[in-house]
């Protein structure tokens, strides 16, 4: 509980410091990408803390070099 917590208020600390820097510079595609970034990120690290098991790349990797590798 207070590790998912601290996440959403150190995510919000890091969207309350950049967003005003990029509104002043009128960076729109920069506000996009920052907020879809931080938003996919902090909903990992909340379901990480949570306990979920998330989908890891590398176990698929491993897997398609096992089969063409031996042993």
């Amino acid at each position: 509980m207070w590790s998912t917590i601290s996440i959403i208020f150190i995510a919000a600390a890091i969207f309350f410091s950049e967003i005003p820097k990029l509104k002043k510079n009128n960076k729109i595609k920069e506000i996009w990408y920052v907020s879809t970034l931080l938003f996919l990120s902090t909903a990992a690290a909340v379901l990480e803390s949570r306990g979920y098991q998330l989908i890891n790349p590398l176990d698929y990797i491993e897997a398609f070099y096992s089969m063409i590798l031996p042993g």
